[in-house]
């Protein structure tokens, strides 16, 4: 897997998401870093995490607005989580919170990983977002997916609001499920126009989790082989806010 966990926060208002933060794992320690995204949202940083996004911050361990997104073992429901995540087995803290980050907080905030990219392959499991805005039948529908079931990706390319949005409809009709989510609709998209990479990507249902929230309601693997010199998240809001030279 990645070193590289991303923060992401939902506007209320408009439910956008928005990335605004990258956690590095290093061998002696953790780098913080808020990245672009907060370019216009300038009191996040603090209000939410009480941190100056003009420094870059180093931790011998994690702290707890990281430690908090990793439910006890001890709790009733950390198996059937576990489960919705596709968590196979229980690695270290920063393993965990890749996993259990892409459950939303009641702070409106998630924390998603950076793509795996080895041998030429692109990999990625991701919850399909904004079910809950497709037509009515989505639901009753998504109860017929059998794993290792495929879905269709659409490029939404005049979607008023993103358009790298990526749409995602059934194999055998053209009932649309939802959406990539948008943190992670740029790097699909460059891979779909690359004619060799968009042969070779497949969309594939991981779980559906019809006792989890809708938001965690089905979760996908996506899986392309990618061109040559291509690098993960590269749009400006994956980049840290400022370069920087000293951590605190």
């Amino acid at each position: 897997m990645s070193n590289r966990i991303f923060v992401a926060w939902q506007d209320d208002a408009t439910r956008k998401w928005h990335t605004i933060g990258r956690l590095t794992k290093e061998k002696d320690a953790y780098y913080f870093v808020f990245t672009k995204g907060v370019k216009y949202l300038r009191t996040i940083p603090f209000d939410l995490f009480r941190m100056d996004p003009k420094f870059q911050y180093r931790f011998e361990e994690l702290i707890p607005l990281f430690t908090n997104r990793i439910p006890s073992r001890s709790r009733g429901d950390f198996e059937k989580m576990a489960h919705w995540l596709n968590v196979r087995e229980m690695g270290n803290e920063f393993e965990l919170l890749s996993k259990f980050g892409l459950i939303p907080g009641t702070d409106s905030i998630l924390m998603y990983p950076e793509p795996a990219v080895a041998d030429g392959r692109y990999e990625l499991e991701f919850f399909v977002h904004a079910m809950r805005h497709m037509h009515k039948d989505v639901l009753d529908w998504s109860k017929k997916l059998e794993i290792g079931g495929r879905l269709l990706p659409l490029l939404d390319v005049q979607n008023p609001v993103d358009p790298c949005a990526v749409a995602l409809r059934g194999e055998d009709d053209t009932i649309l499920v939802g959406y990539i989510p948008t943190f992670y609709a740029e790097d699909i998209k460059r891979l779909l126009i690359d004619k060799k990479s968009c042969a070779s990507a497949r969309i594939k249902v991981v779980r559906t989790n019809q006792d989890a929230p809708i938001q965690l309601r089905l979760l996908c693997r996506f899986e392309s082989v990618v061109p040559s010199g291509f690098q993960v998240m590269q749009s400006e809001v994956h980049q840290p806010f400022v370069e920087f030279e000293k951590a605190r």
